[in-house]
């Protein structure tokens, strides 16, 4: 993690400050960060904050054989990360940990497959483009800090960053499966979509890292940017 070893002169009317001792530390948080999403969406320039919309997480190796199917997605973006909203948050400032949940209203993801192996007891194999709609989606995010000193001035450092996902409703289109047989296409198609938390609840960890190494960077930024006293003045 690189500080500044300073802080932005004037505090931007995005960031909300939320006093460390004051009763309702969850509730301010909550809305200080509601607060963000619009800016999250397009970026902050003057933060290095590359923008949520959409949000590119590029080449995962979703499954890798050693249950009878691989998986690779390739240049996967996703639409709708910054319409997230936060549904439980807990603060505690003597413990330096934030937990909250946060649900995923909608997601849509496209991308580029290859798929060899096995789904729900039917052989399966192809690559080719797909296309996927997400809905409620709930991710559950530990957040424990340090507070170093740089200059004589303190910043917040993370920690560790855990997000976790749980699987909500959607569904899945994969294109050109079986070199193009649509009859075949179709019926795995629709085999996925008829099981599809199944079929999410074996792909969705990967996917949990890559948005969790992306909101990390949303964090160390803010944190690197701005003191302890500036965001939670005491």
């Amino acid at each position: 993690m690189c500080f500044l070893g300073g802080s932005l002169a004037i505090m931007p009317d995005y960031i909300q400050v939320c006093h460390r001792h004051e009763p309702e530390l969850s509730k301010c948080l909550k809305n200080s960060v509601h607060s963000l999403r619009p800016y999250l969406a397009k970026g902050i320039k003057e933060l290095n904050i590359p923008p949520l919309e959409p949000l590119y997480i590029g080449d995962l190796n979703i499954l890798d054989g050693s249950a009878g199917l691989t998986v690779l997605v390739k240049k996967l973006s996703i639409k709708g990360a910054s319409n997230f909203e936060i549904t439980k948050l807990r603060a505690s400032i003597p413990n330096k940990r934030f937990d909250f949940e946060l649900i995923l209203p909608h997601l849509q993801g496209e991308g580029l497959y290859e798929l060899n192996g096995n789904v729900l007891a039917l052989p399966i194999k192809g690559k080719g483009p797909f296309t996927g709609n997400f809905t409620n989606f709930v991710a559950y995010v530990k957040v424990t800090y340090d507070v170093k000193n740089v200059n004589d001035l303190e910043y917040l450092q993370v920690k560790d960053f855990v997000l976790k996902i749980r699987t909500g409703k959607g569904n899945l289109k994969l294109e050109n499966l079986f070199n193009g047989d649509k009859v075949l296409g179709d019926v795995i198609n629709d085999t996925i979509n008829q099981n599809f938390e199944s079929f999410t609840n074996e792909i969705i960890a990967p996917i949990a890292r890559a948005l969790q190494e992306k909101f990390l960077v949303i964090t160390t930024k803010i944190l690197e940017n701005f003191t302890y006293n500036e965001l939670f003045p005491v």
